[in-house]
């Protein structure tokens, strides 16, 4: 652990500063949770033509519907917070391309899409997203594949791995949070496609 705080307090500083991140975070917050919420709104209307109130929980449906509205819930989501980086806008979330954010390799070159997919799917879906629609779909789904309630147990870790994160990109220059720091990437400015702001 030592070792790891003088890593991070050694590494270059990053000009990024944490509101900007925080814009992106929050913008992708709300439109990834409106994606992952689509299926389910769009299955619980096709089924109760006059619904107005729609809970974002799969157990209003009955099996097998509430795995396949779960599935394409976290499937939506997946699109939103991985597809979108690695294949449409390379290393950017919605988010991060309004607020001109990159995820990028450490030595600022361009992230891998292994490494997108490390950053965005394993770390921040599956391990951080307590504060996720996606993550919190997912935490249903397996509930319902187990029957057993995993979702107050994974939502503590999520939210304390989380914490971690937030806490790194606060106290350290760098401003790398757990998942750039798992994944080998790092959050920087960009002015445009040919002009990268090393930070």
């Amino acid at each position: 652990m030592k070792e790891f705080i003088i890593k991070l307090k050694l590494d270059k500083p990053n000009d990024v500063g944490f509101l900007r991140r925080a814009i992106a975070y929050m913008f992708d917050w709300y439109v990834g949770g409106v994606v992952a919420s689509l299926p389910l709104i769009i299955i619980y209307m096709t089924i109760n033509d006059n619904a107005t109130i729609i809970p974002q929980n799969i157990e209003i449906f009955k099996y097998p519907m509430n795995i396949i509205a779960g599935l394409l819930s976290f499937m939506a989501a997946v699109i939103y917070y991985v597809a979108v980086p690695m294949y449409i806008y390379e290393g950017q979330t919605l988010g991060k391309r309004i607020t001109r954010l990159k995820i990028m390799n450490n030595n600022n070159l361009k992230a891998s899409r292994t490494k997108i997919f490390i950053r965005q799917f394993v770390v921040i879906l599956f391990l951080e997203g307590s504060l996720f629609t996606a993550s919190d779909m997912l935490h249903q789904l397996l509930n319902a594949f187990t029957g057993v309630n995993l979702t107050k147990v994974y939502s503590s870790i999520g939210l304390f791995i989380t914490v971690i994160s937030i806490a790194l990109v606060i106290l350290f220059k760098s401003r790398m949070a757990l998942h750039d720091v798992i994944s080998g990437t790092r959050v920087i400015k960009y002015k445009s496609k040919s002009k990268l702001i090393a930070a």
